[in-house]
């Protein structure tokens, strides 16, 4: 219900362009995000993995030239482990992610600004302090996997230079076989 939301205000804002189209800054910028994934599973190496989502947190420095951004992104989650297939467990699931990533973004006479990107890169998971049934385990081995995303946000340019964001990404781990969903609220300042 929230992507379908995010998408009809987005797609809204592409087709209320002015047509004198009007001027948009270019500069270096810095992005952070609040990410809050939807799912608690994921299946590795035919092992299903249950967690409780942490939030995750990105960062992301890039180029805005007119209306495309072209970005590096790191992100993080930590996750508490609650079962492995099936077995009580505890302990950590940790993700880290590196994203090259490219939007095209749509402006109008108002404040708000969309935006649709892809991006690619890779994500490494790996155990940390893991018990199953309170014996305490080697870490799993860390599993770097190619990734990919696409997203759409729509922003709120408080300045030229500061802008609210409200993005969802589907995000897929190509080791996991299945992509997750997550919602982020992010600032981005234009320099």
């Amino acid at each position: 219900m929230k992507l379908l939301l995010i998408f009809i205000i987005s797609m809204g804002l592409y087709a209320a362009q002015n047509p004198k189209e009007p001027a948009v800054a270019s500069g270096v910028y810095i992005e952070t995000n609040i990410d809050y994934p939807s799912d608690d599973s994921m299946k590795m190496e035919s092992v299903k993995y249950h967690y409780d989502a942490g939030t995750a947190l990105s960062l992301a420095i890039g180029y805005q030239m007119d209306r495309w951004r072209f970005e590096l992104e790191g992100n993080h989650v930590k996750d508490e482990l609650a079962k492995i297939a099936d077995i009580t467990s505890a302990g950590d699931l940790i993700k880290t992610g590196a994203l090259a990533n490219v939007y095209y973004s749509a402006y109008n006479d108002s404040k708000l600004v969309s935006s649709i990107g892809v991006g690619a890169g890779t994500t490494n998971i790996k155990t940390e302090d893991l018990e199953i049934n309170d014996i305490a385990q080697d870490e799993i081995s860390e599993n770097n996997s190619f990734t990919y995303e696409v997203g759409i946000s729509l922003g709120y340019m408080v300045t030229e230079d500061w802008t609210w964001t409200v993005k969802y990404r589907y995000l897929n781990v190509k080791d996991l076989g299945a992509g997750t969903q997550t919602f982020s609220l992010g600032l981005r300042y234009l320099f």
